[in-house]
């Protein structure tokens, strides 16, 4: 399973982070926002009561008091006029009150919590009525035995807590909306250094093992770019010991296999003629193993040599690769045609893509029929330049092409070869950045081999 990437990751988590910061936030504003309206509606119920005693206090005697009776409310009540009840009944749905003489209702408003459950003591308390939560107020008389209570629903309070909710809900929510596009855009910055030290890295050649400079990168890459350049190190001291191993190696072969070929000479121009036969047949083989190490040797140079990109002609090239390759050849034992014959300038590493012609051309030669013709064609667009080289050998099948071009793989054709000429031709075309493609010809039998390189300004 494919995991997500570090900035998507991070972004979730300080997204969670964010998220949760807005959810504490809102609980915190919700708690403040409670208590301070909760302070403010026990000042109004302080008020309230204040109020309603100045409205009935001329009323409020002893004696008139003695002679109440419970269930106060009846329209010729002498202790608030019509035009006081019109205006605290206007607060009906919210608020309440009850007068208490010696401990005993005298009078109430008629509505709201039953005057038996409400409290009787001066100050603030909290009681139910009927499933609903009361705050409610005492307020003592200039007689103690006189007490005026008001009280108001909690659910009252919630109700003044919403309005302002919902006027903070979109400014939190467009807040938190520029705090994650925030984020995002700061993760991408900050992550910019990563994806520009990757590209770095891709951009390399598999030879190019340059330590990175420290100062150029930010600090938090730091770690990193130290590792990467110890990882240089080891991989070029690798690669030091491989091709010192591969140069003794072809050394002390080469001894040898030099001295059996001279002996091989001498004994096919002295010796009886019925050997001859056999010295040919030894001769080849030190002259295959002789390509064999030639092919390791390049391969292993391929490797330890960095790309290095410049203008050439690729004709020119390509005659040149032609040039070294006719003159092994017995004379007009294969005929060579380059096209267009003209000037073809392209930006590629005209070492590697030599290698690659010298390869292919060699293979090419090995495989076509005898006075055969190599065909070469150079065509260039404005994303890449193709050059084709075709024989006119067997062919080979598709399900082989893939295969052919890995180490010491051969084809079905008795020809002689090292099975490296097209593995060293893939190396050297994708230590370009270029492709190498096995296809039939369309014009009859043989194999077309064409060489890719894309468009480049490095």
């Amino acid at each position: 399973m494919r995991r997500s990437s570090l900035s998507t990751r991070l972004y979730r988590r300080l997204l969670i982070l964010l998220a949760l910061t807005g959810l504490a936030m809102g609980a915190i504003l919700y708690t403040v926002a409670s208590r301070e309206i909760g302070r403010a509606s026990d000042a109004q119920l302080v008020n309230a009561s204040r109020l309603l005693y100045m409205m009935m206090q001329d009323e409020l005697t002893p004696a008139v008091l003695k002679s109440r009776s419970v269930g106060f409310g009846s329209a010729d009540d002498p202790l608030l006029t019509a035009e006081e009840k019109k205006a605290f009944h206007a607060s009906y749905d919210w608020c309440m009150f009850a007068v208490f003489w010696e401990g005993q209702p005298v009078a109430q408003s008629g509505w709201g919590a039953p005057v038996s459950l409400v409290p009787r003591q001066p100050g603030l308390h909290d009681f139910t009525a009927v499933s609903d939560r009361w705050r409610s107020y005492g307020l003592p008389g200039r007689d103690p035995r006189l007490l005026i209570v008001v009280a108001e629903r909690d659910a009252m309070r919630e109700f003044t807590i919403l309005p302002i909710l919902r006027k903070l809900a979109l400014p939190m929510l467009l807040l938190l909306a520029a705090g994650m596009a925030v984020l995002w855009l700061t993760l991408r910055t900050s992550l910019s250094e990563v994806e520009r030290l990757a590209s770095t890295i891709n951009a390399r050649s598999l030879a190019d093992l340059t330590h990175l400079e420290p100062n150029e990168w930010s600090r938090d890459l730091g770690p990193l770019i130290v590792a990467l350049n110890k990882l240089f190190a080891r991989l070029g001291q690798a690669y030091e010991l491989e091709q010192a191993f591969t140069d003794d190696v072809a050394h002390e072969l080469r001894t040898p296999l030099a001295a059996i070929r001279t002996q091989a000479q001498l004994l096919r121009k002295t010796g009886p003629s019925q050997i001859s036969d056999d010295v040919n047949r030894l001769i080849g083989m030190v002259d295959r193993a002789n390509g064999l190490i030639d092919g390791m040797l390049t391969l292993a140079r391929l490797n330890a040599t960095p790309v290095s990109n410049r203008s050439a002609d690729i004709h020119a090239l390509v005659g040149d690769v032609v040039a070294q390759a006719a003159g092994q050849l017995p004379a007009d034992a294969m005929e060579f045609t380059v096209t267009p014959d003209h000037v073809v300038r392209w930006r590629c590493d005209p070492s590697a893509l030599q290698i690659a012609l010298s390869a292919v051309i060699d293979n090419a030669t090995r495989h076509a029929l005898a006075g055969g013709r190599i065909d070469i064609a150079i065509v260039r667009s404005s994303a890449h330049l193709a050059i084709s080289i075709g024989d006119r050998g067997t062919g080979v099948e598709m399900t082989d092409r893939e295969r052919l071009l890995r180490r010491f793989e051969r084809g079905p054709s008795k020809a002689s070869g090292s099975g490296l000429g097209l593995s060293i031709a893939t190396k050297a075309m994708t230590l370009s950045g270029g492709t190498i493609r096995l296809e039939n010809r369309q014009d009859g039998p043989g194999l077309l081999v064409v060489l890719t390189l894309p468009a480049t300004t490095e």
